[in-house]
């Protein structure tokens, strides 16, 4: 049986650092009203190792604690969190912070990005209000040209074609009942006519199959009249959800890429798929809208890998049609670049974004919302 979840939140441990009561209250209570990550705050007695350590970068002393907690946890990203950007380059977080976002702004820094880039012999940048606004997406500061590449996001993408998911999509496409071996060893058995599908080996080797990209995969033919249908464990739709998932894992499939066109055609059963994160909002925003990549991701304050991991199993599973494809270069094969700056949505992107995230949540943020406002707004 298919039965082999993807987990549903993430967990994502924060340190503050010299931060008072009250700058600490407004961040649980946005994490409060947030789904997708369970962002834990751990105090710094606990011996647990933060993912992400948050420095009050006002507090007094604020640049030289910044630097302590930096040498401290070497390994980890230390935020200089401050309303006006460091004198030198660090990840940073604007004062104050706002819910619409905080979390992408999170989510980048996470990721290595959102650095405030100081140069040598440049003019500084503290007193510029709109460098100031837009430093949570800076650039990174590995070198000169990374840090022209300010709200962009290189992401992997990968073939259908190919492995597991391509002789399985072929079989399908032919509509042969076909017997799919890896090694002389049988792995599925697809009869599409019934859409049903012998899973022939366990969760874990299934997955390990779908991760190999040149697997030594035979098709085989199945006769008529094989009692091998008897053995059937899944439906066609649900084991290509699953072995989508396992295939992209965190990556674009092709053909989409950043600028093509998508929506949902129909919703997708989701009480009989394998889950995944915000599933639901997903479908709610892209059944009302059609959307590019690009736009998705700044519309949806949502993590890449979940987001890419849901438009593999849609399109895959023929839930997600494409409505306008975008030519692409040769050298985007393999990787594609997101952009993640700001920009306009149109009018009907951002009803269907508020629609979705209220039919998702319903009202459960209502309040916390509202509390959230007259805090940041003191």
């Amino acid at each position: 049986m298919m039965n082999q979840d993807l987990p549903r939140v993430k967990t994502v441990k924060l340190l503050f650092v010299a931060m008072d009561d009250q700058q600490q209250a407004m961040f649980k209570m946005a994490f409060k009203m947030h789904s997708t990550t369970n962002y834990q705050v751990i105090n710094s007695g606990s011996g647990e190792k933060p993912d992400l350590v948050i420095v009050d970068g006002d507090s007094p002393n604020g640049l030289a604690t910044w630097q302590k907690a930096k040498n401290t946890f070497s390994g980890n990203v230390v935020v200089y969190f401050s309303k006006s950007p460091p004198s030198v380059t660090a990840p940073y977080l604007a004062k104050p912070i706002k819910f619409d976002t905080l979390f992408l702004s999170l989510r980048n820094l996470l990721q290595g990005n959102g650095v405030w880039v100081v140069r040598s012999g440049s003019v500084p940048q503290a007193n510029n209000p709109l460098a100031a606004q837009s430093a949570s997406a800076a650039q990174p500061a590995a070198s000169a040209q990374n840090a022209n590449r300010t709200g962009e996001v290189v992401i992997p993408r990968f073939d259908p074609r190919v492995g597991v998911l391509g002789a399985f999509r072929d079989a399908i496409a032919h509509q042969r009942d076909t017997a799919i071996l890896i090694d002389d060893k049988p792995v599925l058995a697809v009869f599409p006519a019934a859409q049903k599908v012998w899973v022939a080996v366990d969760s874990e080797q299934l997955k390990a199959f779908c991760r190999q990209e040149h697997p030594n995969i035979k098709l085989k033919q199945i006769p008529e009249g094989s009692n091998i249908q008897e053995r059937c464990n899944a439906t066609v739709t649900s084991c290509m959800w699953q072995v989508a998932l396992w295939t992209a894992n965190g990556r674009l499939v092709h053909p989409i890429n950043p600028n093509t066109v998508f929506r949902l055609k129909s919703w997708p059963n989701l009480t009989r798929l394998t889950p995944v994160p915000e599933s639901m909002r997903l479908s709610a925003f892209l059944t009302k809208t059609s959307v590019s990549l690009n736009m998705l991701y700044k519309l949806m304050p949502l993590d890449m890998a979940d987001i890419l991991n849901y438009i593999a199993a849609t399109y895959l599973t023929d839930y997600l049609t494409v409505t306008q494809q975008v030519n692409e270069t040769a050298q985007s094969a393999k990787h594609a670049t997101v952009n993640t700056a700001t920009a306009a949505p149109r009018q009907e992107q951002v009803k269907a974004a508020t629609a979705s995230a209220s039919h998702a949540q319903q009202k459960s943020g209502g309040l916390l919302s509202r509390l959230m406002k007259k805090l940041l707004n003191k």
